[in-house]
């Protein structure tokens, strides 16, 4: 029974992967033609949390939501940790209204690239820091409108008994616009598809993701002398979580 478990779940964990380009040329389509249409903020988050909700969905995945409320109605930059593609999908289909930074050279990819660009993605040329930064310093207007960017500050995928070290991008983001970081930490993706594993989902039948909304942490009065502080501070705080819900490692 064990073995026939294992290869229906590797037959949906092949077939969910397949049908993810779908996803992508389909909802990526529509993202584009409604943004053209109608330039409707509610309509581009319906299209971003669909897109989330069905990748996880049909890849045998549920998502559950802690803090939501610690979101704040204003602007804000949500600071995630990365340990697996599958955190882009649990974030877009369950927490409201958050745009991402995505790699620059994901932008070439025809529609999914062209979709990121009207929905709001930011690309992060990794390696040029001049060129993050002019693009964060061209997004700081965007918080006027109540928008959230989710960035993970590790500054890549990374799996560890801790977090990774921050870098600095994101906290300088905030600060320069006065904006709130809200830090959110994703457990269980790791299991759903480890970096470097193409199949979704491959090893479990179902497959459970838990998101954890830390209180939201001010910048409004953070200086670049106190910007190490208020970096160390978050990061403490969130690899307190995370080391508290790690599994024994074996």
């Amino acid at each position: 029974m064990k073995i026939v478990i294992q290869l229906v779940t590797l037959l949906r964990s092949i077939l969910a992967t397949l049908l993810f380009p779908f996803t992508i040329l389909f909802l990526g389509s529509a993202a584009i033609v409604m943004h053209i249409l109608f330039r409707n903020k509610d309509i581009d988050d319906s299209i971003i949390r669909f897109w989330g909700r069905i990748c996880c969905r049909m890849s045998g995945v549920s998502v559950q939501v802690q803090g939501l409320e610690n979101i704040p109605d204003g602007g804000c930059v949500v600071l995630f940790n990365h340990s697996s593609f599958f955190d882009v999908f649990a974030i877009a289909g369950y927490v409201p209204g958050v745009r991402f930074g995505a790699k620059a050279e994901l932008f070439k990819v025809p529609i999914f690239g062209y979709a990121m660009k009207v929905l709001g993605t930011l690309p992060i040329a990794r390696g040029n820091r001049q060129e993050v930064y002019k693009v964060y310093e061209e997004a700081k207007s965007r918080f006027g409108n109540k928008e959230k960017f989710a960035l993970a500050p590790e500054g890549g995928r990374f799996y560890g008994e801790e977090l990774a070290p921050f870098k600095a991008g994101p906290f300088i983001f905030a600060m320069s616009a006065q904006v709130p970081l809200v830090p959110l930490i994703i457990i269980g993706a790791y299991e759903t598809q480890p970096k470097g594993q193409i199949l979704f989902n491959k090893s479990h039948w179902h497959q459970d993701i838990r998101m954890q909304i830390l209180a939201p942490i001010p910048t409004a009065e953070t200086t670049r002398e106190t910007r190490n502080a208020l970096q160390d501070e978050t990061y403490e705080k969130m690899n307190k979580v995370w080391k508290q819900n790690q599994p024994a490692r074996r």
